[in-house]
């Protein structure tokens, strides 16, 4: 008998971590699933790791071994091998609450939606929470249409995270969708919007389902270009809705999406320890300076993450010297709260 929900699981260099990952999954209070774990080129001893645990739990599992290929093959072979009526995705170093799958499922099969989510909050190492979805975003509604929870996601008035939504998966295969090779940042965003277009209603269960663990061997906390691939994962979905004539969506990442993706991105740079003399010429193209110049928050009830990208705005075009100074000393406090 296939298990309704299948756990997809990409891990690259995460021995530390996919432990406790693993441990969160066996701990649910909800307990038909499979787990498929997709060891992705790790140089560590994940994969060992992950086997020795999974054999010994109990589940069923099926564990995946590649050369590296990047997030976002990692997760379309992982639904490549799975069988359940519903994807979940989870990090390799994120941990799932005791009832995130029950909440999730009993919120798709009463909703009959394509998509369903929770909050994603922030942890560090240690476990301790350091930041609440709540915190970040005025989650107003609890059931959405498509075009509504696009907008409001876009608007970065909600957050729909990868690892805290549940997916149909006969939705992914009718539509052929997938992660976009070689993307390595907002290609679960890029993923996430296309499931929602496709899902024609979404519904938030109205609680945090996962921890996202900050650590400081992240691929995400490298300082390499690739942070740009955020601006062009915004490009290919301003793309993709002028096909479909969803001409409001295209007209919110134009003003919005696009220019905050470059803010984004320069940000990303400068707080992930970019060298400073080639992250000033980068910060001084014409082109990213105008993107970021037009960037707007069309509406007046900001939450605190808009507010931290009007702030970030305003002191990188009074001085981007200091808005790397800026960026840099945020990132060296945070550092020392993720440690504690």
């Amino acid at each position: 008998m296939k298990p309704l929900v299948s756990v997809i699981i990409p891990a690259y260099n995460v021995e530390k971590y996919i432990g406790e990952t693993l441990k969160s999954v066996f701990n649910q209070t909800f307990k038909d699933f499979e787990i498929v774990v997709v060891n992705d080129g790790s140089k560590d001893n994940t994969l060992h790791v992950a086997r020795e645990i999974l054999n010994d739990s109990g589940f069923p599992f099926k564990i995946v071994d590649q050369v590296n290929r990047g997030v976002s093959v990692a997760r379309n072979v992982g639904m490549e091998n799975s069988v359940g009526r519903y994807i979940k995705f989870l990090d390799g170093d994120d941990r799932l609450v005791p009832n995130a799958i029950e909440t999730l499922v009993n919120a798709i099969q009463k909703c009959g939606c394509g998509l369903v989510y929770g909050g994603q909050d922030v942890a560090a190492l240690s476990g301790k929470v350091i930041q609440r979805y709540e915190d970040m975003y005025k989650q107003e509604w609890i059931y959405a249409n498509y075009e509504k929870a696009i907008k409001e996601f876009l608007l970065s008035k909600v957050y729909i995270s990868v690892n805290s939504c549940l997916i149909d998966h006969e939705l992914i295969d009718k539509f052929g969708l997938r992660f976009v090779p070689g993307a390595k940042y907002s290609e679960d965003n890029e993923f996430i919007m296309k499931v929602i277009y496709y899902s024609n209603n979404v519904s938030y269960v109205g609680q945090s389902i996962c921890l996202a663990t900050i650590r400081p061997d992240s691929t995400t906390k490298i300082a390499t270009l690739s942070a740009f691939h955020n601006a062009g994962s915004m490009k290919r979905l301003k793309r993709f809705f002028e096909a479909k004539g969803e001409y409001e969506i295209v007209e919110i990442l134009e003003r919005y999406s696009i220019p905050s993706s470059y803010a984004w991105s320069l940000g990303s740079l400068a707080y992930n320890g970019y060298p400073y003399r080639k992250w000033i010429k980068i910060a001084k193209n014409r082109t990213i300076r105008q993107y970021i110049k037009k960037f707007d928050i069309p509406f007046e009830n900001k939450t605190n993450f808009h507010k931290q990208l009007l702030m970030t705005k305003s002191i990188y075009m009074f001085s981007p010297t200091l808005a790397y100074v800026t960026m840099r000393t945020v990132s060296m406090i945070y550092t020392l709260k993720t440690k504690r």
